[in-house]
C-alpha cells in the first residue's frame, strides 16, 4: 500500500489508517510497522499532480458514496456512480477516467471490480457519448486549450518589458516553452544545467550554402511520460530570426543569472521587485528554492495572451458563473430538495462548460498545441514531430493536436469542381 490511497485519513478500503508510533515509525493498515521515511520516500514517488488528481477522485467517489450510505467497496457501487456521474451530464471521457482511477485504487487495497461491473461501466460511458453527440449545445465537445500560433507568441512578447528582470524572465519562458512544445510543467524543471548553446553548421536549403547556427540544447530529465527520471530526452532548437528567437531570450536570461551570481539550481527563477528572490512558500525540494512552477507558467501565459488583446477579462456576470462561492450562496440561499439542489449544481457546472467553451482559452498546452501544428504546417512529417515533441509513435494524444482534415488545397473536391468549370466552358465553345 502506498500512502497515496489516503483519503481524509482513511484508507480506500475502510481498513485502517497509518498510525505514527515512537521513534519514528509509521503502523501501515496492514499491521506492520516501517520507517517514517519509507512512507515518505513512496509518498514522494508518484508526481504531485498525478497524486492530487488521484487524491481529488477518489475523495468525490467516497463522498459520494457516504452520502447516500453506500460501502465503495461493494460490487455494483462503482458502476452505480458511474451512472450518477451521467446523470450529472459529466463528459463520457471524464466518467471513464474517474472510474478506472477508482478502479485501480479500489485493486491495490484487495477489491477487484468485477469485470461484468466494469462491462456495466464501458456501457454507461458509451451511452453518454451518444447523449453528447446528439446534443444541440455541444455539451460534448471537447474542452482544449487553444492553440498559441507563432503569431500570438510574437505578440504576447511583445506586450512584455524586456528591459527589466522580469520581462527578460518572462520573454524567455514563453519563448522557451512554445519552442520545445513544452508541457509548463517541463521548463518548470529544468535547471542550469539542463541548457547549453551550441553552434551548429547546416546547409541552407535556398542557397545550397554551409552556415553556422545558433542552437540551443535541452536536457529534459522530468517529464509527464518520464515522471520518474529513467530516461533522458534531449531537444534541440535552431535560433530563429525575429523576435521569438529562444536562443536570443536565453542569452538575455543568462546574462542576469551570471550578474546575479547564480551557477546552479533551477532555470527559471522567481522575480520581485527587479530582482532574483527565495521569498514566498518554501518549495517541499530544497533544490527547487527560487524557483518557478508550473503554475506560475500556466499564469503568465494567461496574463501575455490578455494583454496581447488574445483574449479579454471575465465580466461580472461571467465571474459569477465561474464562482464556486456564488454557488454555495445560491445554494444556502434557497431552499431545495435533495433533488432540486442537484440540478442546480448540474446547471451551473454546464453553464461554467459552456462559458469555457465560448471563449479563447491560452494554458500550458496552449503552447504544445501551438508548436506541434506549426511543425505540421511547416511540412514536418509526423514521426519527427513525435520524436521532436517527446510522443511515442502513434499517440492518440497528438493526433488531438494534429489537424486531420484535408486541407483545402488538396481537397479531391476541389479538382472537380475545376474540371466542371472547363467542361462547361469547352461546351459552350464549341
Amino acid at each position: 500500500m502506498t500512502p497515496e490511497l489516503v483519503t481524509g485519513g482513511t484508507v480506500l478500503s475502510g481498513g485502517g489508517v497509518y498510525t505514527p508510533l515512537p521513534g519514528g515509525r509509521v503502523l501501515t493498515p496492514d499491521g506492520y510497522a516501517v520507517d517514517a521515511d519509507t512512507l515518505r520516500r513512496a509518498f514522494a514517488s508518484t508526481p504531485a499532480n498525478t497524486r492530487r488528481s488521484r487524491e481529488s477522485r477518489t475523495a468525490a467517489y467516497v463522498g459520494w458514496c457516504r452520502e447516500r450510505g453506500r460501502l465503495h467497496t461493494d460490487p455494483g457501487t462503482l458502476a452505480d456512480y458511474a451512472a450518477a456521474l451521467a446523470g450529472r451530464r459529466h463528459p463520457a471521457e471524464t466518467i471513464a477516467v474517474y472510474t478506472s482511477t477508482i478502479a485501480e485504487r479500489l485493486a491495490a487495497v484487495g477489491t477487484t471490480v468485477p469485470e461484468s461491473e466494469r462491462a456495466l461501466i464501458r456501457a454507461i460511458v458509451s451511452q453518454r457519448a451518444q447523449e453528447e453527440a446528439r446534443d444541440d449545445g455541444g455539451q460534448g465537445d471537447a474542452l482544449q486549450a487553444t492553440e498559441c500560433t507563432r503569431e500570438d507568441l510574437a505578440a504576447m512578447l511583445a506586450t512584455l518589458d524586456r528591459t527589466t528582470v522580469e520581462g527578460i524572465r518572462d520573454a524567455f519562458v514563453l519563448s522557451l516553452d512554445w519552442y520545445m512544445a513544452g508541457r509548463a510543467s517541463e521548463p518548470a524543471s529544468l535547471n542550469l544545467r539542463d541548457v547549453a548553446e551550441k553552434t551548429v553548421r547546416l546547409v541552407d536549403p535556398e542557397t545550397g550554402e554551409l552556415v553556422e547556427l545558433a542552437a540551443l540544447v535541452i536536457t529534459l530529465r522530468l517529464s509527464k511520460t518520464n515522471s520518474y527520471g529513467k530516461t533522458v530526452e534531449t531537444i534541440r532548437i535552431v535560433a530563429q530570426d525575429d523576435g521569438t528567437c529562444p536562443v536570443a531570450a536565453y542569452r538575455a536570461w543568462a546574462a542576469v543569472l551570471a550578474e546575479a551570481g547564480v551557477t546552479s539550481g533551477p532555470l527559471l527563477r522567481r522575480v520581485k521587485n527587479g530582482a532574483l528572490t527565495t521569498a514566498g512558500r518554501p518549495p517541499k525540494d530544497p533544490t527547487r528554492a527560487g524557483g518557478i512552477g508550473d503554475r506560475t507558467i500556466r499564469n503568465l501565459i494567461a496574463a501575455a495572451a490578455l494583454a496581447a488583446g488574445l483574449t479579454r477579462p471575465l465580466d461580472s456576470a461571467e465571474r459569477a458563473v465561474m464562482s464556486t462561492a456564488a454557488e454555495r450562496g445560491e445554494l444556502d440561499a434557497l431552499v431545495l430538495t435533495d433533488a432540486g439542489r442537484e440540478a442546480l449544481k448540474v446547471r451551473r457546472r454546464l453553464a461554467r462548460r459552456a462559458l469555457r467553451r465560448s471563449r479563447p482559452r491560452y494554458s500550458g498546452h496552449s503552447m504544445r498545441r501551438g508548436k506541434v501544428r506549426d511543425d505540421q504546417r511547416s511540412g514536418a512529417p509526423r514521426h519527427v514531430i513525435e520524436r521532436q515533441n517527446r510522443y511515442v509513435p502513434g499517440s492518440k494524444a497528438l493526433a488531438r493536436y494534429l489537424d486531420d482534415i484535408v486541407a483545402w488545397d488538396e481537397n479531391p473536391t476541389l479538382p472537380a469542381r475545376f474540371r466542371t468549370a472547363r467542361s462547361v466552358h469547352l461546351r459552350a465553345g464549341s
